[in-house]
């Protein structure tokens, strides 16, 4: 099959190369589905930087997917040849970024009647929001709750998902255009430009001086850092990033009794017969399909420019997602 792998660690422009490899083979909780679109993750940029865990070269990225089933394992449940699915491949095996990929069944879903670009768009990040503020922050309606990068992939549905369940959402942006969209289309309450304001004095200013009990770390590094400041006592920080803590910092957390939590959906999944993604994933898919979730696409690029796509992405100025379709389908499988 073809797909565009890396070669290395280092930058996009010298990494990647568009080569022959060899199709993915169904484990036994594994659909096998042929790539019709898939897209870019911060995720995959700094596994193609460099990666925490040792990895074997040629690697194929790309940890979102939405094509068709072409065969599945002997576990597999729920599902039939021939489905259009989308799911999220777990970034310690092989992605989508090629004609192919083998995906555990528990984290994949129907793909209903959403476009191949918007089905794309949504599995990582739409796990990773869901995850992040229901079942570690546990948000209800009426609290507030700080969420960084709104216009960001896991941002722009993350602040999308606090207001439906009836949360004041309180987010960052730098750009023009990103805070008229977070304000006009998102519909996040307070919108602070990050470069020109001061975060700390806004947050402490809207919830007269106690913090925010509740917040959503998209950043990492110094914004992860900063949160500490403004968060309130006995306040919960969730990070999806690996942010590090050092004494002085683990010490400013004990002292205001703060929970830390980390949210990373790409792990294997402990308990398989539970399809707690697949379930999300489907119920992020009703929400779209209804319009109550709006994902955004900024840009579509083939499989062949998926080194244009990941400068992109670096660029930091992306709203929303950059979705990668496929155009060289083996159709004879």
């Amino acid at each position: 099959m073809k797909a565009n792998v890396i070669t290395a660690h280092g930058p996009a422009a010298t990494v990647f190369e568009l080569c022959e490899m060899p199709e993915p083979v169904a484990m036994a909780d594994d659909l096998v589905i042929r790539v019709l679109t898939t897209s870019v993750n911060p995720l995959d940029c700094r596994i193609r930087n460099k990666a925490s865990v040792p990895r074997n070269f040629p690697l194929i990225l790309g940890f979102d997917v939405c094509g068709v089933v072409v065969e599945m394992g002997s576990n597999v449940k729920g599902f039939r040849m021939g489905d259009r699915v989308i799911g999220s491949p777990t970034p310690f095996r092989n992605g989508a970024n090629a004609e192919y990929v083998a995906v555990d069944y528990p984290s994949c879903a129907l793909a209903g009647n959403l476009s191949d670009e918007i089905a794309a768009a949504i599995p990582l990040v739409g796990i990773t929001a869901f995850e992040a503020l229901l079942d570690r922050l546990h948000i209800r309606s009426g609290d507030l709750v700080v969420i960084h990068a709104g216009a960001g992939g896991v941002g722009h549905l993350a602040v999308q998902l606090a207001k439906y369940v009836g949360c004041k959402v309180v987010t960052t942006a730098s750009r023009e255009e990103s805070m008229e969209y977070c304000a006009t289309t998102l519909g996040a309450d307070y919108v602070l430009n990050y470069r020109d304001e001061n975060v700390k004095a806004a947050v402490m200013d809207l919830t007269n001086g106690q913090g925010a009990a509740l917040i959503l770390d998209t950043v990492g590094g110094s914004t992860f850092s900063q949160c500490i400041d403004y968060a309130a006592y006995n306040g919960h920080i969730c990070s999806i990033l690996p942010v590090s803590v050092d004494a002085q910092e683990g010490y400013r957390l004990l002292l205001k009794n703060i929970t830390l939590s980390y949210q990373f959906m790409g792990g294997p999944l402990q308990n398989p017969s539970q399809n707690r993604q697949s379930i999300i994933l489907k119920r992020l898919v009703e929400m779209v399909e209804t319009g109550t979730l709006q994902p955004q696409v900024s840009k579509v690029y083939p499989l062949e420019e998926l080194a244009k796509a990941h400068e992109e992405m670096e660029t930091g100025h992306t709203m929303g997602k950059i979705v990668i379709r496929n155009s060289n389908l083996n159709a004879g499988k």
